[in-house]
Formats: structure tokens, C-alpha cells, sequence
């Protein structure tokens, strides 16, 4: 008995005190968001507010498209995460900071329609450098055309008539111009075009002096490095990025203003936002959303800036801590070793969705709930295109997908959404008892 007091005991030394109280507070913190992964009522909350937001958006912005991908934190993340926090947390009486990015949205832009003016002096700004980079862009479309035979019904065949001194010359004008639209935050990749910048100088010092009228050859047309038609497409999928980011930003930003349905979730835009500009070139507008459930985080990017987050300079398998290893295929005669797959799995990838309207039904919202197999591949294969990575994951993953059937039980189901349903839903007994458990005073106890 005496023993079991002494167990009891609070811990001695204000360090001891210190880390006792870490651990307390990280272990209720982790069961908590934990639960966003397992519960499927926190599951079906969240669905609906993105399905809301997405009508939303499609009924008062008509002409404009945008989707919303989304996850729920994988268990390992929120336990690194977690950890991060505590070890920041220096103070006995401070909090260790909430996780804002426990369960996540993308609004991305897609085919947004053209616009020539703007009252917003900011919109207007970039609708004029927009313009004048398109201008430039048909120029080197022009240039273009003494490079390739191209009439868009058969392969493009390559043409010799230009010399090698206005092919580099022109390649330097795009990296001129690359460097320009990119964030000054974005020293990395900034740098990168800078040294490409550097080599085309020596090429075109080289050339110079041998043969200015040299004409160019294959080696030129295909070299990796200093390629046209590489710098041309990386330019013109830039073009879009700041125009579009900006209007999406002011329309998400609006669809809080006298939002009933909003208001019915418990839902309302928290007074938390940042901008997020990083050295590797990753770009993002950050909202908060405060929710029954604690604050929710919502990006809002370009197509262009969403596929570079995945695919580009800035995917995770280039940031520190965010790469994930491919596990072992399983033997499909070990049931053991099949399981413990799967466990793994399901601690490392998160619950990926992708909310879009339907094409065929006017005003419903389909979101599509990946199965096992594509969580795992989501999370695992965002690596940059083209590096030795990726061919590695694609030989991984066609592999895995011969045998995904005899080692998945869950595959992707679709969700639908109509007026109807997320009204039905507002009004049902279960939402009423949702509301009841899941309160603003639970989640202001969380983040004290």
C-alpha cells in the first residue's frame, strides 16, 4: 500500500514537474484528435461542412470551378507533431499550441475564366501583369514555331532554321522572366533558375566566339538542362498563379457573410490566417475555420501551385521529416505479415478524400473516399516528377496494385451530397446529439 502512494507521488524536481506535465497534456491531446481519424459522426460533420462549402461556392461564383481535396491526420503524424509541440513547450503553466492542421482542405482553382478589369486595385495590378506576361508568352510561341512542325494532328517534328545564338538567347529571356513571377521568399528555387541563368551566359559567351551563326541540332533540342520547351511550358503554367490565387482567396473568404448553413454547422472563419511563402517555393493562403469540433484548416492555392506542392520542387519527399518510406509487399501467404501491413498503413496515411460537383446533376457535390491501398499511395508518392524517385514508386506501386485485391479490404466509395441531404442532416436527431457532445467548450478546455 505505502508502495502504491509513493507511486502516486508528483514528481520532484521542477524538470521532473515539467515533463510530467508534457506527458499529461500530449496524451489527452493525442486520444483527442485521434478520434477525428476513427469517429465516423466527426467524419460525417466534417464531410458536410466540405460538401456545404463546395455548393456553396459553385451557386454564387457560376463560371469559376474549384475542387477540394482534404485529409484527416494519419496517428503517426499527430504524434510527431505532438511531440514537436511539447518539446516547444518550455513554461509550466504554458499550453502546448493546438494542431490547426489535424483535419485539412485544398480549395484549388480550376479553368477559371478570363478577367480583363477589375475595382480591386490589388486584382487589377495583377490582371495587368498577367496580360503582359501572356504577351511575352506569344512571342516565344511564335519563336516557337521555327523550332517544331506543329499542326496539333500528328507528332511534332523538329525544324533547324534558327542558330544556336537566338535559341539561348531566347532561353535566357524566359529565365529572365521565370525569376520575375516567383516569390522573393523563394530563395531555393529562385537560386536554381539563377544557375541555369548562369549556364546559358557561358553557353552563349561559348558561342560567340566559335560560330555566332551556328544553327541548332538535336543536341541542343533535346539537352535536359537548357531546354525552351521545358522553361516555356514551366513559364506559362506560372502565369495563372497570382491572379488566381488572389480572386480565390476573396471569394472563399466572402461565402462567410450571412451564411446560414455556416451558421446551422456551428462553422465561422476564424480570425486566424497567414500566408505561407517557403525557400523551396511552396505557396499557400491559409484560412481557419472554427468548427464544433476545434479550428480546421483550409488552403487555398492555383492548380499549378497544388500540383508543385505534390509533384514539383516543393513535394514532400524534399522536406525535411515529411518523406515516407515504402514498407515491404507482404507475402501473400502470410496472413500475419499481411496485417501488420495494414496496421502500418493505417498509421502513416492519412484519410484522403476529394470533393468536386458532379457533371451531371446540377448543384450535387460528389466527394470520393480513397480506400486503403490510394491513402497509402497519396501520402507515399509525393515525390517530384521525373527524379529517380518516382520511378522507383511507379515500379513499387505497379507491383502492389497486382496483388492490392488479396491484401485490401477497402477500396473507394463515393459520397453524395444535395440540398436536401445536408438539410436533412442539419435537422436530424443524430446532428442534435453531435452538437450536444462536441461543443466550443471543448475545444477552448483543448487549446487553454
Amino acid at each position: 500500500m505505502n508502495e502504491f502512494k509513493e507511486n502516486l507521488k508528483y514528481p520532484v524536481s521542477e524538470e521532473e514537474a515539467k515533463e510530467h506535465m508534457r506527458n499529461l497534456t500530449a496524451l489527452g491531446m493525442y486520444e483527442y484528435y485521434l478520434d477525428f481519424y476513427g469517429n465516423s459522426n466527426i467524419q460525417e460533420y466534417l464531410n458536410t461542412i466540405v460538401a456545404s462549402l463546395l455548393m456553396t461556392y459553385h451557386k454564387r461564383f457560376d463560371g469559376f470551378t474549384v475542387e477540394i481535396p482534404y485529409r484527416f491526420k494519419a496517428p503517426a503524424s499527430i504524434r510527431s507533431k505532438l511531440e514537436k509541440y511539447a518539446n516547444e513547450f518550455k513554461e509550466l503553466s504554458g499550453p502546448i499550441k493546438p494542431i490547426k492542421d489535424n483535419f485539412a482542405m485544398k480549395v484549388v482553382s480550376y479553368n477559371f475564366p478570363p478577367t480583363f478589369f477589375s475595382k480591386d486595385k490589388e486584382i487589377m495590378n495583377l490582371i495587368l501583369e498577367k496580360q503582359e506576361n501572356y504577351a511575352f508568352l506569344g512571342e516565344m510561341q511564335e519563336f516557337k514555331s521555327t523550332l517544331v512542325e506543329d499542326d496539333f494532328s500528328r507528332p511534332s517534328q523538329f525544324l533547324y532554321n534558327c542558330t544556336k545564338l537566338e535559341y539561348l538567347q531566347n532561353c535566357k529571356k524566359i529565365l529572365q522572366k521565370l525569376i520575375r513571377l516567383l516569390n522573393p521568399q523563394a530563395v531555393n528555387l529562385i537560386s536554381y533558375y539563377e544557375n541555369l541563368l548562369h549556364s546559358v551566359d557561358n553557353s552563349l559567351e561559348f558561342v560567340r566566339v566559335t560560330d555566332v551563326d551556328a544553327k541548332i541540332d538535336d543536341d541542343d533540342l533535346t539537352n535536359n538542362e537548357i531546354n525552351f520547351f521545358k522553361l516555356l511550358d514551366d513559364f506559362s503554367s506560372r502565369i495563372p498563379d497570382k491572379l488566381d490565387l488572389a480572386i480565390l482567396t476573396k471569394q472563399v473568404s466572402s461565402l462567410f457573410e450571412n451564411n446560414e448553413i455556416f451558421k446551422d454547422l456551428g462553422v465561422s472563419l476564424s480570425d486566424i490566417s497567414h500566408y505561407k511563402r517557403t525557400e523551396n517555393g511552396f505557396v499557400s493562403n491559409f484560412l481557419y475555420f472554427d468548427t464544433l469540433v476545434g479550428t480546421i484548416e483550409c488552403q487555398i492555392q492555383s492548380f499549378h501551385e497544388f500540383e508543385e506542392s505534390n509533384f514539383g520542387f516543393t513535394a514532400h519527399a524534399n522536406l525535411t521529416g515529411k518523406s515516407i518510406k515504402p514498407l515491404p509487399i507482404p507475402s501473400l501467404n502470410e496472413k500475419k505479415q499481411i496485417k501488420e501491413f495494414i496496421s502500418q498503413i493505417h498509421d502513416i496515411a492519412p484519410k484522403s478524400y476529394v470533393a468536386r460537383m458532379d457533371t451531371s446533376e446540377k448543384d450535387r457535390v460528389l466527394i470520393s473516399q480513397s480506400g486503403d491501398y490510394q491513402n497509402y499511395k497519396n501520402v507515399t508518392s509525393q515525390v517530384t516528377k521525373g527524379g529517380s524517385l518516382e520511378k522507383y514508386l511507379h515500379n513499387y506501386f505497379s507491383k502492389l496494385y497486382a496483388v492490392k485485391d488479396s491484401i485490401f479490404n477497402t477500396s473507394e466509395k463515393t459520397l453524395s451530397y444535395m440540398d436536401s441531404d445536408i438539410y436533412d442532416y442539419i435537422h436530424s436527431e443524430r446532428f442534435q446529439e453531435f452538437k450536444k457532445t462536441h461543443t466550443r467548450s471543448n475545444r477552448d478546455d483543448l487549446e487553454k
